[in-house]
């Protein structure tokens, strides 16, 4: 087992988050998770924080003071970072709520971005990183219904695409979108009213059709990218 290798992964509780953390302790990495619920991961390579992220003022500095010990502890030559966390409340923008918009904004944005700033400051010298954000084509496509959900979203990808021109260290940044994958996020989505969310006919039709992918077929496109031993500095992707 390598001992070299440490990964954060961001809402690890269930879903794409969950399967990746499974993947990279399978694969050898020290994992660090955090999610508010503990996953069922029995493995001596896999750490659980027990936090809300939309919780700002709480979650950064127990982020530092748990994730700052793991770092100092021991020469790593590569570090991972998942930001797979996030909110999607759901409404025309007429009914959204300003402390779900609060919430929503600071676990989808910022303390994804907190986070990739942390890792480039505190990693050990000579570390390798690698970053995923989970993105979406709500990124990049207006979805009525969900504007928190895409602004946010295209918020993290601009982000991600500054912190990669702006470091000169060997940081790879990875814009993923996993696609439709069935995960607790896509169940509360398409269980809203149809006037609430207009696109939430398409994916209760995703569902009814089995389209809907597993998280692990997600899980390993992100660890593939995390090992990868040479990578662009930014990249975008989508899983087909």
């Amino acid at each position: 087992m390598s001992a070299d290798r440490l990964a954060l992964v961001t809402g690890t509780s269930s879903g794409i988050g969950a399967a990746v953390a499974r993947l990279l302790v399978e694969h050898g990495w020290e994992v660090i998770g955090i999610a508010r619920r503990t996953p069922q991961i029995g493995a001596p390579n896999y750490r659980h924080i027990a936090l809300d992220l939309g919780d700002v003022d709480a979650a950064t500095p127990a982020i530092e003071r748990e994730f700052g010990a793991r770092l100092a502890a021991r020469g790593w030559k590569r570090l991972g970072l998942v930001n797979n966390a996030a909110a999607a409340p759901a409404g025309r923008v007429q009914a959204l709520d300003a402390n779900e918009l609060l919430r929503a904004y600071a676990l989808n944005v910022v303390i994804p971005v907190w986070l990739i700033g942390h890792v480039v400051k505190r990693r050990p010298a000579g570390a390798q990183i690698r970053i995923v954000n989970l993105s979406s084509g709500a990124a990049t496509r207006p979805f009525p219904g969900l504007a928190a959900y895409c602004s946010s979203k295209a918020a993290l990808r601009m982000a991600g695409m500054v912190a990669a021109a702006e470091d000169a260290s060997d940081i790879a940044l990875f814009s993923y979108e996993p696609g439709v994958v069935d995960t607790e996020m896509q169940l509360k989505t398409r269980s809203r009213s149809l006037d609430e969310f207009p696109w939430g006919e398409p994916f209760r039709r995703y569902h009814a059709q089995g389209r809907l992918a597993p998280p692990e077929l997600p899980a390993a496109d992100i660890v593939e990218f995390l090992e990868a031993e040479r990578a662009e500095r930014f990249v975008e992707g989508r899983r087909t």
